[in-house]
């Protein structure tokens, strides 16, 4: 396993040579000579599209969507089976997010990787996810393929968060959307029952005693009393 980070500025050492960086995974487990990992090095950056010549430039000579670059290289330098992907491009300009997506999903290709994609982007979870869990304060509320959910959610909260994305087609943006009214509760002190009850408009007295099991089949899941 190995893991991206959200901040492509704080998750690289500033005093460390980017070749440095993305060979420190190779040092510490002691994999190869030390000629080797140069070239290990090398490869890695020409996945991700660094220039081999900028091996001794330092993180703070690249731009955010660079850094996030390295990141990713250093990630891939011992050829893990699952990558960890932490909000890996909410800190980048939308132009740049597109291209680090289409890099994680080229790569995901030919190197047969596992992602799991922690994130709060919807646009993005359509396309990079295969499989979706959509949680509420810690809890699952939803278990999908992709296509089934955003086709046609089952947990209430689900459908609230679809409902309330800015869609791209001009003419539907003055629609009517079902927007979720209340308060968050305290992630510290959830409440009672489903700890979506007390913003659900289907809630009834059972929601608010019993949490709901997450239940269904292999290929879906969903906990909610009242499903949709």
């Amino acid at each position: 396993m190995q893991i991206i980070f959200q901040d492509p500025f704080a998750s690289l050492n500033p005093r460390m040579s980017i070749g440095r960086i993305i060979g420190e995974p190779l040092r510490v487990h002691r994999v190869g000579t030390a000629k080797e990992q140069e070239e290990r090095v090398k490869e890695l950056m020409q996945v991700v599209g660094i220039p081999e010549e900028y091996s001794h430039r330092y993180p703070h000579q690249f731009s955010g969507g660079q850094r996030q670059r390295v990141g990713i290289a250093r990630a891939l330098a011992l050829n893990p089976e699952l990558i960890v992907c932490d909000e890996p491009v909410s800190a980048l300009d939308v132009s740049i997010q597109a291209q680090i997506l289409n890099l994680l999903h080229d790569l995901q290709s030919k190197f047969d990787l596992t992602y799991l994609f922690i994130t709060h982007d919807l646009g993005v979870v359509r396309y990079i996810g295969t499989r979706v869990c959509v949680m509420y304060l810690g809890k699952i509320c939803e278990v999908s393929d992709t296509a089934s959910l955003f086709e046609a959610p089952r947990h209430p909260y689900t459908h609230f968060l679809l409902s309330s994305t800015p869609k791209p087609d001009p003419t539907l943006r003055k629609a009517e959307k079902d927007l979720l009214g209340g308060e968050v509760p305290s992630p510290i002190d959830p409440p009672p029952g489903c700890r979506f009850h007390r913003r659900c408009p289907y809630a009834q007295d059972i929601c608010k005693t019993e949490e709901p099991l997450l239940q269904g089949d292999v290929t879906r899941k969903v906990a909610c009393h009242f499903p949709l």
